[in-house]
């Protein structure tokens, strides 16, 4: 994941209303929408009644969001699912952009998804005002006793800070922990090979050695400690050795791998959890702005 501690890049700006920048993450949301828009258009191309092959796989999709729908926010709101099916999406895409390595994660940058929840909260006023009236709407506030009313309000405000916030945080959390990590495994991996290539070519050979013999061992005995330290023992010998003779300097091997499995985490399974936890506050909040028809006639 590109993510840079100072925030979004900014690459040029635009002369009017006072300056409008162009950012990494406006550049990266952009390819996200463009990426979405061609795949309905791709996917929604030539139908047909007995669906086979991508229809398939398509309408499972569809159908597994509306029902998620349905159970959540009730079946008399299931045409929300476009709208939560599009930010579901532009999460986990805005997220996996980041992986190409020369664009920014859309939803590490605090903007991107603030304009989201604030989007969400606009809505839920909008539909409370319209089933209770603007009377109605504020007398919520003083509910249940007017003292009441400055912690409503500090709720109301808190609502989208925290949806924003949460998502923004384990995004760009995620990737600072992991740049952290690559750069220090870099300078351990500079460190130890240079340590090995001080002591001459016949230390590394020893390593490689020691490597083969544990790697030996594991197939013989069939304990995973012994093959992790020997393949540890043998690259590191490897390496050291090459630039001992000067074929090879300054190669970092230990960041290699490594970030790549706290990537899986990081921005793979931390990205679909957190787009599915902002869709389902979505849906959650919505749905208590648009109760069932008998019950808004109770009430």
């Amino acid at each position: 994941m590109n993510i840079s501690v100072d925030g979004a890049f900014i690459y040029f700006t635009i002369p009017i209303f006072g300056g409008i920048p162009i950012t990494q993450t406006t550049v990266s949301f952009l390819i996200v929408t463009v990426i979405l828009c061609w795949a309905c258009i791709a996917l929604g191309k030539g139908l047909k009644k007995r669906p086979d092959g991508k229809q398939v796989m398509v309408e499972k999709g569809v159908m597994m969001l509306q029902n998620m729908v349905v159970e959540t926010m009730g079946a008399h709101n299931v045409h929300w699912t476009p709208f939560i099916g599009t930010i579901f999406l532009s999460s986990i895409c805005g997220t996996l952009i980041g992986l190409t390595g020369f664009l920014r994660s859309a939803t590490a940058d605090v903007s991107c998804v603030m304009v989201w929840a604030l989007m969400v909260t606009a809505i839920i006023w909008y539909n409370s005002i319209k089933n209770k009236g603007f009377g109605g709407w504020l007398k919520g506030f003083t509910e249940p006793i007017v003292v009441m009313t400055p912690m409503n309000i500090v709720s109301e405000i808190a609502q989208p800070l925290s949806m924003a916030f949460r998502h923004f945080g384990n995004v760009a959390g995620g990737g600072v922990i992991t740049t952290i990590i690559y750069a220090a495994l870099s300078a351990a991996s500079v460190a130890i090979l240079n340590l090995i290539a001080s002591q001459g070519w016949l230390v590394g050979a020893v390593m490689m050695a020691v490597g083969a013999g544990l790697c030996f061992l594991w197939k013989k005995k069939g304990k995973r400690a012994a093959l992790v330290f020997g393949i540890l023992s043998g690259v590191l010998g490897l390496f050291g050795l090459l630039q001992a003779l000067g074929v090879l300097s300054g190669i970092p091997i230990l960041s290699y791998g490594i970030p790549a499995v706290l990537s899986c985490y990081f921005d793979l399974f931390s990205g679909f959890v957190q787009a599915y936890v902002f869709s389902l506050l979505t849906m959650v909040y919505i749905a208590g702005s648009l109760p069932e028809p008998q019950e808004k006639e109770k009430t």
